[in-house]
């Protein structure tokens, strides 16, 4: 991610097939990786699936640790690498998040299900939306006497 973005900022102009050449080994370096973890040591997709969930919790932890420490790391220099990294997580982090729900969000039985769900229960409590709204009319006829 800090290749990448020391890359959109050096050579996005200028030099735009070696900042796509830049990119493309990152991509094939890392579908390389993916590959080298699943043929030596036997792994599956749900295993690197969960050694991913397992770590990004320690990266996060390291990101607030570091956020911490801003004014040491910004005199190493390492604190534009940090924004990187804290803006990769929160990317990742929503498309985690908001990818299921957008997904549900076009199926037209969730909708009906939502509405059943927020109508229903909250009529069948006695729960009355115009009560709430307007306020309770016998509070206002006490306090109008007094």
């Amino acid at each position: 991610m800090k290749t990448v973005s020391v890359g959109r900022r050096k050579f996005s102009a200028e030099f735009q097939l070696v900042f796509r050449l830049i990119k493309g080994l990152i991509f094939i370096t890392f579908i390389s990786i993916i590959i080298i973890l699943i043929a030596i040591p036997h792994m599956t997709v749900q295993d690197i699936f969960v050694c991913i969930l397992a770590f990004m919790p320690t990266g996060w932890g390291l990101l607030l640790i570091a956020q911490t420490m801003r004014s040491a790391i910004s005199h190493m220099g390492l604190w534009g690498s940090v924004k990187a990294l804290a803006r990769g997580y929160e990317i990742i982090m929503g498309l985690l998040l908001f990818t299921p729900i957008a997904f549900l969000a076009w199926f037209p039985f969730v909708s009906e299900f939502q509405t059943r769900m927020l109508f229903n229960q909250a009529f069948s409590r006695g729960l009355q939306i115009s009560r709430i709204l307007g306020g309770h009319k016998k509070d206002r006829a006490a306090r109008n006497k007094e």
